[in-house]
């Protein structure tokens, strides 16, 4: 058995320091992440591992008119115990859904969006909604947005070296949203993917318009998202027939599957912005 050595660092300077000697130096706060994909009842662990969750600069919260602001170390239960309101919608209901309470008590905002081998709950609402999370490394900090979290390929990456602090949530989400989630309800398997459609409809136009696909890959098409802002609403079924044919079109070529619950609720989005 392979006893790994765990790092406490009292800082985020020392942390860096810690991810500079070895890269492949494994973050957790609250490890549900680690725990969940292993079936073994024997648990394998790296060589060494740094808990963060102690850290206070990653776990505080302001809110600004614009955005709020949470530390990656929030737990999922610490968002949802915020004042109401604090959450855009529907990002309650999503919470609520993951997991378990035990699980929503131990998870951490950070390691939702950071999982290396999918894309967890969170990550296609808070790309949906221009989320934007700080990094930081050894030669300073960045804001990017959360979509930056998936590469041209639709897998997930994370800058090497680096650490996600902050998240900023905007106050102010799109009035239309529809989303599904597929597979496994409680706890992801390749099987699971969410499916989010967030739109903005004023004085029957769409003012903007984002679909995403998540699971162990991630499909968008954002050049494509453009072209359907200012289009008059309600969009009839001749409408909304070519937009659902490029989208799934796009879908086999990009991922290599023919996805008939993707094409399903393509069409059911576009249907329920048009209120059909």
């Amino acid at each position: 058995m392979r006893i790994s050595e765990i790092f406490y660092p009292n800082s985020l300077g020392d942390l860096l320091e810690l991810l500079k000697a070895n890269p492949e130096l494994l973050i957790v706060a609250g490890g549900t992440e680690v725990v969940g994909m292993q079936a073994s009842k024997s648990l394998s662990f790296p060589a060494q591992i740094a808990s963060i969750s102690h850290l206070p600069e990653l776990q505080k919260t302001t809110r600004s008119e614009q955005y709020l602001e949470v530390g990656c170390c929030t737990t999922l239960s610490g968002l949802l115990t915020l004042s109401s309101g604090a959450l855009p919608a529907p990002l309650p209901q999503v919470i609520q859904s993951i997991g378990n309470p035990a699980i929503r008590n131990t998870a951490t905002i950070g390691g939702n969006l950071c999982c290396k081998r999918r894309f967890m709950d969170l990550w296609p609402f808070l790309a949906c909604i221009d989320a934007q999370m700080e990094i930081r490394s050894l030669h300073g900090n960045r804001w990017a947005g959360v979509s930056h979290l998936s590469d041209d390929a639709g897998l997930p990456q994370f800058p090497e070296a680096s650490i996600l602090t902050r998240i900023r949530i905007p106050l102010h989400a799109p009035n239309f949203s529809f989303f599904k989630k597929l597979g496994n309800s409680r706890f992801p398997s390749p099987e699971s993917a969410y499916f989010v459609c967030m739109a903005e409809i004023s004085h029957d136009k769409i003012e903007s318009f984002r679909l995403i696909f998540a699971g162990e890959r991630a499909f968008r098409l954002k050049d494509h998202e453009a072209t359907l802002i200012g289009r008059r609403v309600p969009l009839s079924q001749k409408d909304i027939q070519p937009i659902v044919d490029y989208y799934s079109a796009e879908f086999v070529e990009k991922t290599g599957n023919d996805n008939y619950q993707f094409n399903a609720l393509t069409e059911e989005s576009l249907g329920r912005i048009s209120g059909q």
